[in-house]
């Protein structure tokens, strides 16, 4: 039994969209400025929504602050676009595709546009084309405008709680790093005073990957000058080949030159959410030199793909959703939105979480949401027959 693939001919499929959607028929523009319409409406309204819970969040930081209340501000302003591209965008579609397509079923003019020998599928079909162009333009954007945008707005926050007693920004973390010839544990790296505080451990290991001497200090400050460590309040062990310990001394201060300098500890470059796709290479490479997790930041690179894709899985659910609409469309259309943004935020980040823990590979974490959407429309749409 012989198999064979049918014969693409990229000339005619071009050919055919030509001639079937240019010029745009009289119900393609009709079905589309009507969907347009509560589109932008939809995207207007959730936008000032989200505008005013971001400023009821930081409320509270802006009416205490000594940095000046314009970084809250500031801090909204650039925060909008990944709020606009990771949400506002997402549940305005899906609520104006399912509302328009259930206003069409519940007035009998999708019945009429079918009766005329046109299919759904060719009826929906410029709404899902300008879902499949949202979401290239939401993966365009995410690596070029929103992730700096996203890096100012860290900025502006970082700013805006600049002089809370109650808030060290930017400097307090607890790390283990893998260096050239041992591993250090730092609690914090002061960027201001340049210096390690609350504690600095580090053990240097043998070429056979046994312990040579363990460091255990309250601090450590790096001179330029003599390129060595100095840390303050010392406890040194070593070790011999059997690991039995040789000698324990301490020391108010000792100079010790180690192979990182003070940039191997500054904090990481920062949230995954300000970096590109190359940015996030890099940061992986710099993750796995440092022996730090990077199961984030793996996310993040899938996330750039998956979560654009989004768009036209919920384009895809509202144009299902409207044509079983039989009346009342806004309050279908409003109970599908709801339902299905709970249900993605569910699944999500759920996914996303077993991932980081390596309980699923990270692609499959990443991709599996949009995919059990996808599988479930299939099997709608197939029933449909229209």
């Amino acid at each position: 039994m012989q198999f064979s693939l049918p014969e693409i001919r990229p000339k005619e499929w071009i050919h055919r969209i030509k001639e079937e959607f240019f010029p745009p028929r009289i119900l393609d523009k009709y079905v589309f400025s009507e969907f347009v319409k509560i589109f932008i409406g939809a995207l207007v309204t959730l936008g000032f929504l989200a505008l005013m819970s971001s400023y009821s969040d930081i409320k509270g930081d802006m009416a205490s602050s000594k940095g000046g209340k314009i970084h809250g501000w500031l801090f909204i302003l650039f925060r909008l676009p990944q709020m606009l591209i990771q949400y506002i965008m997402n549940i305005a579609i899906l609520f104006s595709v399912s509302f328009t397509v259930g206003q069409f079923s519940a007035n009998k003019e999708l019945v009429a546009m079918m009766a005329a020998g046109i299919s759904f599928r060719r009826i929906v079909t410029p709404i899902v084309a300008f879902s499949c162009v949202l979401w290239f333009a939401a993966f365009f954007l995410k690596q070029t405008v929103v992730a700096p945008l996203n890096a100012r707005a860290n900025e502006e926050h970082k700013m805006l709680k600049e002089g809370d007693q109650n808030t060290l920004v930017g400097v307090v973390y607890q790390k283990h790093f893998k260096g050239q010839e041992g591993f250090y544990y730092i609690y914090y790296y002061d960027t201001k005073e340049e210096e390690i505080k609350g504690g600095f451990n580090y053990i240097c290991l043998t070429q056979e990957q046994t312990p040579d001497y363990l460091l255990v200090a309250q601090r450590a400050k790096f001179d330029y000058q003599k390129e060595v460590w100095i840390l303050k309040g010392v406890e040194e062990t070593k070790f011999d080949e059997e690991l039995q310990v040789v000698s324990v001394q301490k020391f108010t201060e000792k100079e010790y030159k180690l192979p990182e300098k003070p940039d191997y500890f500054k904090k990481l470059k920062g949230s995954v959410e300000e970096m590109n796709f190359f940015e996030l290479s890099e940061e992986k490479e710099n993750r796995i030199k440092k022996g730090l997790s990077y199961g984030d930041v793996d996310i993040a690179k899938h996330t750039l793909f998956a979560e654009p894709l989004l768009i036209v899985v919920l384009t895809l659910v509202g144009c299902a959703s409207g044509f079983f609409t039989k009346r009342m469309a806004i309050v279908s259309s409003l109970g599908v939105s709801i339902g299905v943004a709970l249900l993605y935020m569910v699944m999500d980040p759920s996914f996303k979480s077993l991932g980081e823990n390596e309980v699923i590979p990270i692609w499959l974490a990443s991709w599996i949401t949009p995919m059990l959407f996808l599988s479930g429309l299939y099997v709608v749409y197939k029933r449909l027959k229209v």
